[in-house]
């Protein structure tokens, strides 16, 4: 019997023993662990005293046990108000904060903090574990991000051009910086939500969309503002990323004052050029009064003679009066349509109609200094996306300059009909509407080819040009997104070649014949 009970006492010490040495280890091992965390473990009373710490803090903060945990923290001399401790002492719930100090260099720390409660067999809270995880580097990245996204956004945000954020599908307003009211007359917040389409006429948004949804640039075009006020703006579209969103950033300049005093010195020009024009527009007119006088003329003296008058003459009489005032009221009406001011607005007009009208305009000025005009027009020619009012001026400067050139040449010498010569010329080349005006004149110097199309530069004598003819017409054709520049004529002249993009099938308003 003793000996059962030897045996069983050695079983149940060793039971003890094994008990003991594997609580050891566990020990052991949650004392590795909570000795290795990398973050900062405080084990706190019910005062807020520290009784236990890992090596982490006492790295950091080489504390001795009974210190105050304000003290060690953040050199405090009384709690802080916020306290996770204290919350958790209360509730016995885990709490969570952020937590800042300031370096005696004037760095700061910041922390995420947890805490936990520590309970004894009767459930009772004893003492509370406070974990604290250092997260400066990430505050101070966030804190710089912030400080970059203020600075950018105040860039955004006091550029003078409206700058837009769209919805790529939609074309919503997602964002908008100030000048949106200094331009558009909305207050940022009456654009946000709203379609960026709805600054477009009506009837042009379709067009306009496929432009904001190609990324296209849009010249020159007229929007709407607030209370129909109308703008007239050059447009950049580019896809951009914003805040993790694909988006469309357009960006608008107001053109409008631009575009208003380019138009008074075109009208400027264009009066000029009708001083200029008054001996031919007086001969022109002088032909139909002159028939109209003289078959007035003859009526009046059949009548007062009482003389019969045929029927088929009184009828030949009648027409040569009504055809001659009919020519009259064509050359006032043209006249006066080139001295209106031109609309802003383009469509689609018929370059060879334009020229032949700038010519009928001009075209006794030429025949009486027996000049010729050849012309070689493409009777298929594309219409060009332009104003036929202001292309017709283009054309008129052009040929002053060849009729000018021309005498100015043969002025001190008696000229043969062929080198007294205009060509005008229409075609298409490499999928542009192409025109060339050449004539027989001085020519242009390689020197002066440079700066013919600069404001205010003429090569006439003084009181003979203004210098604007050719820069005026170098901005309209611009305008249209054409190109025009100077070469030499063979037979010595210069050569004018202008050439105009074809424009997409959703064009505006086709007025094919320039009339």
């Amino acid at each position: 019997m003793a000996f059962v009970l030897t045996i069983t006492a050695l079983i149940v010490a060793s039971v003890i023993v094994l008990l003991i040495v594997k609580l050891r280890r566990q020990r052991q091992e949650y004392q590795t662990l909570f000795e290795s965390v990398p973050c900062t473990i405080t084990v706190q009373d019910k005062d807020f005293r520290i009784v236990g710490y890992n090596r982490e803090f006492a790295d950091m903060f080489n504390p001795t046990v009974g210190d105050y945990c304000y003290q060690v923290y953040k050199g405090r001399s009384r709690k802080c108000e916020v306290c996770p401790v204290e919350r958790t002492f209360h509730d016995g719930k885990t709490h969570t904060s952020e937590e800042t100090r300031e370096n005696k260099n004037g760095t700061r720390k910041h922390w995420i903090v947890k805490t936990a409660p520590v309970t004894n067999a009767q459930g009772e809270i004893v003492a509370a574990i406070e974990m604290c995880l250092d997260v400066t580097a990430r505050k101070m990245l966030e804190d710089e991000l912030e400080r970059s996204e203020k600075k950018y956004y105040a860039i955004f945000d006091n550029i003078p051009n409206p700058v837009l954020v769209l919805d790529p599908e939609t074309y919503e307003v997602l964002d908008a910086n100030k000048s949106i009211e200094s331009v558009y007359g909305y207050t940022k917040d009456a654009v946000l939500g709203k379609s960026f389409l709805d600054f477009f006429a009506a009837e042009e948004r379709k067009h306009f969309e496929f432009k904001l949804k190609n990324a296209e640039p849009i010249n020159q075009v007229k929007q709407i503002g607030r209370s129909g006020k109308t703008l007239y703006v050059n447009i950049r579209v580019s896809p951009s990323e914003y805040w993790g969103q694909q988006v469309l950033l357009v960006t608008t300049s107001d053109i409008t004052k631009r575009l208003e005093a380019e138009q008074q010195l075109t009208q400027a020009s264009k009066l000029a050029t009708l001083g200029e024009m008054a001996t031919g527009v007086a001969h022109e007119l002088n032909q139909p009064l002159t028939v109209i006088k003289m078959a007035s003329g003859f009526l009046t003296k059949k009548i007062q003679q009482k003389e019969p008058i045929p029927p088929e003459i009184l009828i030949n009489m009648a027409e040569k009066i009504n055809n001659n005032v009919e020519r009259a009221n064509k050359i006032i009406n043209h006249m006066r349509d080139f001295a209106r001011k031109s609309d802003l607005t383009l469509e689609k007009i018929g370059v060879n109609g334009v020229l032949e009208r700038a010519y009928d305009i001009f075209s006794q000025q030429l025949k009486l200094r027996k000049i010729e005009v050849i012309w070689n027009l493409d009777e298929n020619l594309p219409p060009i996306m332009g104003d036929a009012g202001r292309l017709e001026q283009v054309f008129i400067n052009l040929l002053v300059n060849a009729r000018d050139a021309i005498e100015k040449r043969w002025e001190a010498e008696d000229a043969a009909a062929h080198d007294k010569r205009i060509f005008i010329t229409t075609d298409t080349r490499n999928g542009q509407v192409f025109v060339e005006v050449c004539d027989t004149g001085t020519g242009i110097s390689k020197g002066v080819r440079e700066k013919i199309f600069e404001p205010f530069f003429t090569t006439k004598e003084v009181g003979k040009g203004t210098g604007l003819g050719l820069s005026i017409s170098y901005g309209i054709v611009k305008d249209f997104r054409g190109q025009i520049r100077v070469t030499s004529h063979p037979k010595g002249g210069a050569c004018f070649q202008l050439e105009f993009p074809i424009p997409q099938p959703s064009g505006k308003k086709d007025v094919s014949n320039g009339r």
